[in-house]
């Protein structure tokens, strides 16, 4: 047998050389080996090796080593009990940290220090114009300025100067005008026919502008025509066209429907790590012109994500250069929400799995407890919304119960809790118009609107009626108000996206929630996904939503159209969950679950 095994071996051999085989296999291999490359790391913070847990089994122990008579009574021993290093890490940390206590050291702490002084200068646009007018109040009525006195004669002489500039000004602008109007006279009597296409296009586009249910040219974004269309008149005016901002200050340039459409993945660094777990939760500053980018993972861990925009697209950085990348460990158990003082930017709050609300400070460069829970409660706080005055706080439990916040008080002290719900409140959003009105959803498949005035008419014992109530067929994940506090995005696992338009619920004959726009979209992410929610944009009529096809989808508020499908085959390889906007730009940040970012810009 051996012998006839190497004569087959050596006949294929030649039967091989003849033909030319070993050139072509020894080709095809380098092929295969160079389209097997593994591609380059992504920057940011390098994955940490799990070390396997063994559990620590007590030593043994016998009445012969102890030196006890088999007959005797056994003496009382002692066994120590030994600590479960899973429970030791997951400890909720008291007190106030400082950023050295809590860094896990990625990043320089000394630029990190830098860049929340720079932060804590800014001051927002509300707050200047609010300074400004108490000002002018006060000084009215206080600081009386003398102007020099000066005789009528000279009064009449400079205003007849002024009235002959002016009149010379004039003149010359006529002429002007006039000059103008040959000269464009001139061109359209020569270029009848491109005149004619320019303004054929140009009536085109402004009707398509007015039209508010517009679609995008992407093949993927059919997904809103199931929407039901509102017409529109009975849109509120703000809801006239979804490309108008709520603030005119941002009316220059393109409609925001196209920069919406334009926006893509770029800058030096497409995806970046920055957390180490599974991104939870995330939040923008509102500076302008520093964008700093937070996120909160699985494990209680803040990443920072400091972009330099000075740096151009195509900037391509060094093997050793790494973008500014900050992790800082202030909850030992799953960062469930975040979010900035919407009065106090220079203040981050964050709840926890641990029982804790805590909020970086940075004027103070430390993570302090705002809210502590009672020993006998449920430590896993949810969701996380704070009121326009930005004195107190929202939050949610596992338990169906909802607590308010005062931050001006103890971190034992909370103003009440009440149970709302019959399972777990996933999220708990207040009116960004009007204080006393919350909106929950829970998993006993129910968004509710509660007015927390009538809370003081019920006994401790006796359940809380809500204002309105919407059954959804599975549980609801989320459900938030507009930037305007007119509408409601919900977001279910029945593969359903809600938005409820046209009400006020601050009338007093408001009696039921109205009949939704439905939008189709799969909502189903499994266990090792960060549940979808739909997030509004800060100013704008619009919201997003992370879609399992590894791409971001952008609705549109009025009629629930799809404006934008946003994908990137590269650098997208698992679903963006996780969205935040910019409070003052069209600028959105996607968090997923192996603990990186891509920013839209």
């Amino acid at each position: 047998m051996p012998k006839m095994r190497l004569e087959n071996i050596r006949r294929n051999q030649e039967a091989m050389r003849m033909f030319e085989l070993p050139e072509a296999v020894s080709a095809v291999g380098t092929s295969r080996a160079d389209r097997n490359k593994r591609p380059a790391p992504t920057p940011g913070l390098k994955k940490e090796k799990r070390v396997k847990r063994t559990d620590v089994l007590p030593r043994r122990t016998s009445s012969r080593l102890a030196n006890i008579a088999p007959d005797s009574t056994p003496s009382r021993r002692t066994v120590e009990p030994v600590a479960d290093p899973e429970q030791i890490r997951r400890t909720r940390r008291n007190g106030t940290l400082s950023l050295k206590e809590t860094s896990n050291g990625h990043g320089n702490d000394d630029r990190f220090s830098q860049l929340m002084e720079e932060l804590a200068t800014y001051v927002p646009d509300k707050a200047r114009v609010k300074d400004l007018e108490d000002l002018s109040d006060d000084d009215s009525a206080t600081i009386v300025k003398k102007e020099p006195e000066v005789d009528e004669k000279t009064v009449k002489k400079e205003a007849k100067k002024e009235v002959k500039e002016e009149e010379k000004d004039n003149n010359t602008n006529v002429k002007k005008e006039e000059a103008d109007d040959m000269v464009k006279k001139e061109e359209t009597e020569s270029k009848d026919t491109k005149v004619g296409i320019r303004k054929y296009f140009s009536r085109s586009s402004a009707t398509n502008a007015t039209t508010p249910t517009a679609k995008t040219p992407d093949t993927k974004a059919k997904a809103g025509s199931a929407a039901k269309d509102t017409t529109k008149a009975s849109l509120p005016k703000s809801e006239d066209a979804d490309n108008k901002p709520m603030s005119s200050s941002n009316s220059m340039g393109p409609s925001l429907r196209r920069q919406v459409q334009a926006l893509q993945i770029r800058g030096p660094w497409p995806t970046v790590k920055v957390c180490q777990g599974r991104i939870y939760c995330m939040a923008i500053h509102e500076n302008r012109d520093k964008i700093l980018v937070c996120g909160g993972d699985v494990d209680g861990n803040l990443g920072f994500w400091d972009l330099d925009e000075s740096q151009a697209d195509d900037y391509e950085p060094d093997v050793e250069e790494e973008p500014n990348i900050y992790n800082y460990k202030a909850h030992s158990r799953t960062l469930s929400s975040m979010q900035y003082s919407p009065t106090e930017p220079n203040k981050l709050f964050s709840t926890s799995y641990d029982g804790s609300v805590r909020y970086l400070d940075l004027v103070q460069q430390k993570f302090i407890e705002s809210y502590v829970v009672a020993p006998d409660a449920s430590d896993h706080l949810g969701s996380v919304s704070i009121t326009s005055s930005g004195q107190q706080l929202w939050f949610a439990d596992v338990d169906g119960g909802v607590t308010l916040k005062d931050i001006r008080t103890p971190k034992d002290e909370m103003v009440f809790r009440k149970v709302l719900h019959e399972k777990k409140v996933g999220c708990v959003n207040v009116n960004p118009k009007y204080d006393n009105l919350i909106v929950t959803s829970s998993l006993d498949r129910t968004m509710k609107i509660w007015d927390i005035r009538t809370f003081g008419q019920y006994k401790e014992d006796e359940a809380i009626v809500e204002m309105a109530s919407f059954d959804h067929r599975l549980s609801v994940t989320s459900a938030m108000w507009s930037p305007d506090g007119a509408s409601i995005a919900s977001t279910s696992y029945d593969d359903n996206v809600r938005i409820f338009n046209n009400f006020e619920p601050s009338l007093p004959d408001f009696k039921e929630i109205p009949e939704p726009v439905r939008i189709p979209h799969n909502n189903q992410t499994g266990r090792w996904v960060t549940m979808l929610r739909a997030v509004w944009s800060h100013q704008f009529n619009w919201f997003s939503i992370g879609n399992m096809n590894k791409s971001v989808d952008i609705y549109s508020r009025g009629t629930g159209d799809l404006m934008a499908n946003l994908y990137d085959r590269r650098n997208l390889t698992t679903v963006p969950a996780v969205n935040a906007w910019h409070p003052n730009r069209v600028l959105l940040a996607s968090g997923m679950a192996n603990g990186k970012m891509v920013i839209w810009r």
